[in-house]
């Protein structure tokens, strides 16, 4: 990659400096899935060329599938989708022969982290960069009614690393960490009206404002002027009832299934063992913003009031090292005795214990298995700035519970944690179907049906399974779906079309299904090979980590030193005010105080304190324990 010098001149202000200027938000959602157009406006203010280099998040499960550059709003690029070194390279000569370029590409150490780059930006320039993607709507339960979660990330939290001690960039940029800067963001979100069942839609994340007066949608927007891009935008969306199992969408060539097995579905997996539980707590420097780390310890009392008594338990604090409550054994009989130093522990647990290493907990974990007959489930209280993979992200969070087949969740502000608890708690005792399959009945060809590994389903979850088919054949309207489990030969769920598809022409199943298929063969017990990744992300014009799209603005009358004084600018990213000391306090000791302590058991069942965005308790099924050890060195490169 072309990155040429970085100089800022002193007399340029850093309003001036920073080529980002803006960025908008447009997001049309239609009951299963968002369709995003993320515009970012760069304009150099200087005197010399630029390249614009911005490193930003988009959920791992997004299928990236348009790029275009708008420059001065009277020349547009339309991006292509190539094989990622090729696209580099491609980028590179025509920054070198005097044109103008650019680059947009996934960070092949993460899931979630992305690089625009917007090449030799002329003096009083302008570049409107539009990114397209579709990603699947969360479905959560732990409000009265089920809610449909739309998280849109804007930051990306600063690394502690290990080999340095120190704090890193992401994506292999030098971008800076500021609490404030000069760009800002609008956001508009339409909500389709159509087979929707709304009955409110909030933001835990920002205040907005609805507008219930237009006939086909829901206007969702800000209510304040001038938002920063320092915390993830999260709209709920609260429905009145939901379908149970229907083949949701249908478009040439793609099909969308949803099941939602009930409790009935469930119990014949049901599990009457014993379960220890293990309780991995985040005491890194980080978690004393905030008082991150007492509110964890809230947490961690609202679950000791709530276990069952025929159970063992440990607690594994970690941050540069690890250190468990029982050293002598794994975990301990849950009995008055060792509930009493486990509280002990939890009155004077500190943020003091440096970075945030979680692989060798879980390593020590592994090489420590449960007792036969006993089904070990796995907390991990953590506020996501993991060290020791690649990126302290939301797709760490999801690629932990992803392969220990578990189930995360994100807590944002504003609301209480012991709805959260009891909700993790409760799915630790439920029982679950594993191994759960379909069966297509439809008289056309099936190309590729994903998941073909589906992880264990619990009561009320929404199952989405995708097939893309052969577009030469005629779409059967009769076609029905039969969802199957080990426990049964009969059918758990049977799909058909209840009402007719409203999405038809848009490609959102084909991009989602591509998506699927695509994350299934990065992330599967058997990783694909690298040209199998290539050549499906180029049929479908989908982004992976091996591919990049690239755009070339061919310009006249220009040479090899037209860019020769082109200086790099990365853009600086904003860090959530609860992250705004991290840098001072990864390395710091902290306490916290005797008042504090003291209201720890007094007010834990009134618990009302609002935890940090990226806070989570993640469950960790026991029995798949042995996937971490699988993947633990793949950590690395699979977050």
């Amino acid at each position: 990659m072309l990155r040429i010098k970085q100089q800022t001149n002193p007399s340029v202000t850093l309003k001036e400096s920073v080529p980002l200027k803006e960025v908008y938000i447009e997001a049309c959602l239609h009951s299963f899935a968002a369709d995003v157009k993320l515009t970012q406006v760069f304009r150099n203010d200087e005197s010399v060329p630029i390249e614009a280099v911005y490193c930003f998040p988009v959920e791992e499960n997004a299928a990236i599938y348009a790029f275009v550059a708008r420059i001065d709003d009277d020349r547009e690029i339309v991006a292509e989708i190539k094989e990622k070194k090729l696209a580099q390279q491609e980028y590179t000569h025509a920054l070198a022969q005097g044109h103008g370029a650019y680059l947009f590409e996934q960070n092949e150490d993460s899931n979630d982290i992305f690089i625009v780059s917007v090449g030799a930006l002329k003096p009083r320039s302008q570049c409107r960069i539009t990114i397209s993607y579709v990603t699947e709507l969360d479905l959560l339960h732990c409000n009265e009614k089920p809610t449909i979660r739309f998280v849109i990330p804007t930051t990306i939290a600063p690394r502690y690393s290990p080999s340095n001690k120190g704090m890193s960039s992401p994506g292999g940029t030098q971008a800076e960490y500021i609490e404030s800067a000069p760009y800002t963001i609008e956001f508009v979100c339409k909500i389709d009206k159509i087979d929707q069942h709304v009955s409110s839609i909030s933001s835990p994340s920002h205040p907005i404002v609805v507008d219930f007066n237009n006939d086909d949608v829901f206007l969702v927007t800000f209510s304040q002027q001038a938002i920063q891009l320092d915390r993830d935008i999260i709209v709920d969306i609260e429905l009145s009832k939901t379908r149970t199992n229907t083949i949701a969408a249908v478009e040439k060539g793609a099909l969308m299934v949803s099941f939602m097995p009930s409790e009935e579905d469930c119990r014949g997996s049901s599990y009457d063992g014993r379960n220890e539980f293990l309780f991995i707590i985040d005491c890194s420097g980080s978690m004393d913003e905030d008082n991150k780390i007492g509110l964890a310890c809230k947490a961690m009392l609202l679950f000791f009031k709530s276990l069952p008594t025929n159970c063992c338990f440990n607690i594994v604090r970690f941050g540069s090292t690890f250190s468990p409550l029982f050293s002598d054994q794994v975990t301990r009989e849950y009995n008055a005795t060792n509930l009493r130093e486990a509280e002990t522990l939890i009155k004077c647990m500190t943020a003091n214990m440096g970075g945030t290493e979680l692989l060798e907990p879980l390593k020590w974990l592994k090489k420590n298995e449960p007792p036969v007959g006993c089904a070990r489930q796995i907390f991990l209280l953590t506020d996501g700035e993991v060290s020791d993979v690649d990126q302290p992200s939301r797709a760490l969070v999801k690629g932990l519970a992803r392969v220990t087949n578990g189930h995360f969740t994100f807590i944002p502000p504003q609301t209480k944690v012991d709805v959260h608890v009891a909700e993790q708690l409760a799915r630790a005792l439920q029982p679950s179907i594993s191994n759960v399959h379909v069966k297509w009945n439809t008289n056309q060809t099936i190309l590729h049906s994903v998941p073909n590994h589906a992880p264990p389903v619990f009561a009320r979850d929404r199952l989405l399974f995708y097939a893309l088919l052969d577009e030469s054949v005629t779409f059967d309207h009769a076609t029905t779906v039969e969802l199957f489990a080990d426990i049964s030969q009969e059918p758990l769920g049977v799909a058909r079309i209840d009402h007719i598809p409203s999405v038809l022409d848009s490609q959102t199943i084909r991009r989602l299904a591509a998506k699927s298929l695509l994350h299934e063969l990065l992330h599967g017990e058997k990783p694909a090979a690298r040209e199998c990744i290539i050549d499906l992300s180029l049929k479908y014009g989908i982004l992976s980590p091996y591919t990049a799209f690239i755009g070339v603005e061919r310009r006249l009358d220009v040479d090899s030193a037209s860019n020769v004084d082109m200086e790099l600018r990365e853009v600086p990213i904003v860090q959530s005010p609860l992250n705004s000391s991290l840098r001072r306090l990864f390395s710091m000791s902290s306490s916290i105080s005797s008042n504090h302590t003291r209201s720890l058991h007094t007010d834990v069942d009134q618990t009302v304190a609002i935890m940090r965005d990226h806070m989570v308790a993640m469950l960790g099924r026991a029995e798949n324990l042995s996937d971490i050890s699988c993947k633990a060195d793949m950590l690395q490169s699979d977050s």
